[in-house]
Order: C-alpha cells, then sequence, then structure tokens
C-alpha cells in the first residue's frame, strides 16, 4: 500500500464517528504498544548493540537520570494525550484521531510533542533497566522511525484534513524540539 493510499484511508477513518468505549479501547491498544512492546523490541535491539560497549559506567547516576527521564516523559505524553482527549476530542490512535487542529497546551511547543514525551519515556526506560548506551540507542532509533512516519504520513493526513489551517500551523511552530520561548 503506497503512502497516498495509506493517507487516504487514515482521512477516511478519522471521520468516522467513534464511541467512547472504542476510544478507550484504542488508547489501552496505544498504550500497551507504545509504553510495553515497543519499548521491549527497542530494548533488545539496543542491548544486543550494548554489547559492544562494555565500558565501566556510572549506574547510580545513570539510575537517576533515568528515572528523571521516565517521569518527565510520562508527563509530556500524559499532557498530550489529555489535551487531545479534552481539546480535539479524540485519541493519538489514526484511526479515532482529534476532530479538530490543536495548537494549545503540548501543541503550542512543538508540533509532535507526543512522540517527544514518548521518546524521552524510551530513553529512561533503556537507562534504566539496560545502560546509557542502550537509552541513546533506543532514543536514537525511536526517533529515526517517529520521525519518518510523521513525515511521510501524518503530515500528509494533517493536511489533506485541515488544509492551509495546519500549513499556517507547521510554518510557525518546530517539529519536535520545543520552542520553550513561547
Amino acid at each position: 500500500m503506497g503512502v497516498g493510499r495509506l493517507v487516504g484511508r487514515l482521512v477516511e477513518e478519522s471521520r468516522k464517528p467513534r464511541s467512547v468505549r472504542f476510544k478507550a479501547a484504542l488508547i489501552a491498544a496505544g498504550l500497551t504498544t507504545f509504553l510495553i512492546i515497543i519499548p521491549c523490541l527497542l530494548f533488545f535491539a539496543a542491548y544486543a548493540l550494548d554489547r559492544y560497549f562494555l565500558a565501566d559506567r556510572v549506574r547510580s547516576l545513570e539510575i537517576g537520570f533515568a528515572v528523571l527521564c521516565i517521569a518527565a516523559g510520562l508527563a509530556f505524553a500524559g499532557w498530550t494525550l489529555f489535551t487531545q482527549l479534552r481539546t480535539g476530542k479524540g485519541t493519538p490512535v489514526p484511526i479515532a484521531p482529534p476532530q479538530k487542529l490543536i495548537v494549545t497546551g503540548p501543541y503550542k511547543l512543538c508540533r509532535n510533542p507526543l512522540q517527544l514525551g514518548v521518546i524521552v519515556y524510551y530513553f529512561g526506560l533503556g537507562t534504566y533497566f539496560g545502560s546509557l548506551v542502550i537509552g541513546v540507542t533506543m532514543f536514537v532509533l525511536a526517533l529515526i522511525l517517529g520521525s519518518a512516519y510523521h513525515k511521510l504520513v501524518e503530515e500528509k493526513e494533517l493536511i489533506a484534513k485541515f488544509g492551509s489551517e495546519y500549513e499556517e500551523y507547521r510554518s510557525k511552530t518546530p517539529f519536535l524540539i520545543p520552542k520553550l520561548w513561547v
């Protein structure tokens, strides 16, 4: 399936009315996927790479930093999810997305705050359970995969749904690195 067909299908699915129960099930599936399954896969990939970096580590410093990143990543992702539910009346799941363009809350800082929160969480998780190398590897892999999806699929879908309103927002708001001087 080409990207154009995928985007068309996502836009078509996003216009269907969804029940609260359906949205709750999608959120549960999304949480399971993005907070457990994907980090496990990234962890095992990074752990395999870490075997080549067997240098001594300062684990207590890594653990403290990892816990801070886990908490910050989950808080930012949670803020984003809450904003999508409350302001956008939707979920992060592509077939039940927000029904209007959200430009407030975390979306005022960057266009992809959920990805930012999740990759910081992955970094903390990989560092906590493995090493700094595993955390960095999980962060980079998730950054590449998430950014590719956002650029190749989600941005095209948002342009198809919101047109010039999204184009204007996109021109003023950074992709991922927050604009903290708002």
